[in-house]
């Protein structure tokens, strides 16, 4: 799948949040870990490594290399492992290492902290904190499966994993949905929606141009 360059410039500009984090340069092992883990558990969100505290575009070092190492840390540093998506992406002529990370059908996921324990994150703002234990039964509790969806939800999933690898944009559109089904387009999107919370569904882009594809 491709990272759309618009949508990166978008949440750089909109700073760090609960679905954005910055790292100039590659932190440690438990410190990517712990991002990852509390983006899997909460809503999902971008990694970008190479992007000051400001926003400004620093450059990746080694992207090659730094890809390689953050997805060895989502298999092994974190539990269940994540299988997120990593791309080295050249952005207005500095190259950068993007992270997606989907909100996550298996969450709780946890982290192997510096003690070799295992510990339950989640983002809160722009902080990545440890889950209380009224969080971890919430996380538990809300994992679905697709037999708990309603019939236009599960009608979306279905065509979602029909259509969108042949999709030319990478995914599909709502618009899409709607007129292949004949429903309304808000109501097509509240269902999109609704999925990309639950995890069943990735969105990438903008606007009306937002396209959507399973992982």
């Amino acid at each position: 799948m491709l990272i759309d360059h618009d949508e990166l410039r978008a949440a750089i500009r909109s700073g760090e949040g609960r679905e954005v984090e910055f790292k100039r340069g590659m932190p440690s092992d438990y410190k990517v870990a712990r991002s990852l883990c509390a983006f899997a558990n909460t809503r999902g969100g971008l990694l970008f490594i190479g992007v000051d505290d400001r926003g400004e575009l620093a450059g990746a070092p080694h992207p090659q290399a730094t890809a390689l190492k953050l997805r060895e840390i989502a298999e092994k540093r974190v539990s269940p492992p994540l299988e997120p998506l990593i791309r080295c992406v050249r952005l207005d002529g500095v190259q950068l290492v993007i992270v997606r990370v989907a909100a996550s059908r298996l969450r709780p996921h946890s982290v192997l902290d510096e003690d070799e324990r295992l510990e339950t994150v989640v983002r809160a703002g722009s902080s990545n904190r440890v889950a209380s234990k009224a969080t971890k039964i919430a996380l538990r509790d809300a994992r679905r499966s697709k037999s708990s969806l309603d019939e236009l939800e599960r009608g979306v999933v279905d065509y979602v994993e029909r259509n969108a690898g042949a999709d030319p944009n990478g995914g599909v559109s709502v618009s899409g949905f709607a007129r292949a089904r004949n429903i309304g387009v808000q109501r097509a999107r509240r269902a999109f929606l609704r999925l990309e919370r639950e995890g069943f569904l990735i969105g990438t882009g903008l606007g009306a141009g937002r396209r959507f594809s399973v992982f």
